[in-house]
């Protein structure tokens, strides 16, 4: 039998062991990439039945309408931005460069024999 603790950390969406929230609701592994994948494609999914597939562990692949629908009505939300979207735009190779030459001009340092003969 289920302990209360358990039935805390359990999925909104199919009832698994949950591992934190996700997307703004609380799921399991398995619905917060299913999610993400869904979304991302952001492909229509239409049920073949009913609209009323059960979405239990056990269930959870037989029907991706209901379970995104299930993920949607728990709260999980589209417009959170995923952790590996950077937020600032990456630098291009001669940027870097030109930073790297910017930084290096007004401090260079020689060692060994060829300081020597630099400073002469």
């Amino acid at each position: 039998m289920a302990s209360k603790e358990d039935e805390l950390r359990s999925c909104v969406v199919c009832g698994d062991r949950a591992t934190g929230y996700h997307f703004h609701a609380l799921t399991c592994e398995g619905c917060k990439g299913f999610f993400r994948r869904t979304v991302k494609k952001g492909v229509g999914l239409t049920c073949p039945f009913e609209q009323c597939c059960e979405v239990s562990k056990n269930q959870r692949r037989h029907c991706p309408a209901c379970r995104l629908q299930k993920c949607l009505d728990a709260g999980m939300r589209k417009d959170t931005p995923s952790p590996s979207v950077h937020t600032q735009p990456a630098r291009t190779l001669s940027a870097t460069r030109a930073a790297i030459a910017h930084t290096l001009s007004g401090h260079q340092h020689f060692h060994g024999a060829a300081s020597d003969q630099v400073h002469q």
